[in-house]
């Protein structure tokens, strides 16, 4: 099955299991421990993203309820691939989200995605959410964003977003990537910042906000 998702994804986006998922531009590895095969990086932030859209970070509302099942997937996919690891904690500040993600040991598939992060060839999270309520946010032109003030987090993935444009071309090309199944689906990705495999279907903001503009409040 070709990539759903392509190299570099902007805006809110609806997933396969009824949820939404936003990649932000400013997710980025903090910091790799290579003994304990984890990962320390930022998930989301409070800035708007490429499309104009915001999920503010103090409005996870679920958090313990998450951290009890904290899986964490390869591109939001619960069905092709198994989960890559679990979140070792996870640290909601006023301006971003920090999460640690340890990595599932002898299973070569996470392995292989942890030594793309540990390699600086990867750098891109996404999480996957249900808002409770949003509300459209005017942008200049004339163009509409989306605020999302309070959410429920699902589970978050890493993506394949690279460091740098071919990252993963090479990395393909040194072998860094031993298990088939990804190594087939990430040739099938354009290792550019401007992919063309996602194509969102719909109206997302129609789907999560009131056509008067006011917030649509999920129920709790």
């Amino acid at each position: 099955m070709p990539p759903t998702v392509r190299a570099d994804p902007a805006g809110i986006r609806p997933l396969p299991n009824g949820g939404f998922g936003n990649a932000h531009p400013d997710a980025r590895t903090l910091g790799v421990d290579a003994g304990k095969m984890t990962v320390r990086s930022v998930i989301t932030t409070a800035d708007p993203d490429r499309a104009g859209d915001v999920v503010v970070p103090a409005g996870l509302k679920n958090l313990d309820d998450f951290l009890l099942n904290p899986v964490v997937l390869w591109a939001h996919n619960r069905t092709q691939f198994p989960p890559i690891g679990v979140c070792a904690w996870l640290d909601v500040q006023p301006r971003r989200v920090v999460a640690e993600t340890r990595f599932a040991q002898r299973v070569p598939f996470a392995e292989d995605i942890f030594r793309l992060y540990e390699q600086g060839v990867l750098r891109g999270w996404s999480i996957g959410f249900v808002p409770r309520k949003a509300y459209r946010q005017p942008r200049p032109g004339g163009a509409v964003g989306l605020r999302v003030e309070e959410w429920d987090l699902l589970e978050y993935s890493a993506v394949p977003i690279p460091e740098n444009p071919g990252a993963v071309t090479v990395a393909l090309q040194k072998g860094l990537v031993r298990d088939p199944s990804l190594r087939d689906w990430l040739a099938q990705l354009p290792d550019d910042r401007g992919g063309r495999l996602w194509t969102p279907g719909g109206d997302v903001l129609a789907e999560l906000v009131a056509d008067d503009g006011d917030a649509l409040v999920h129920s709790e």
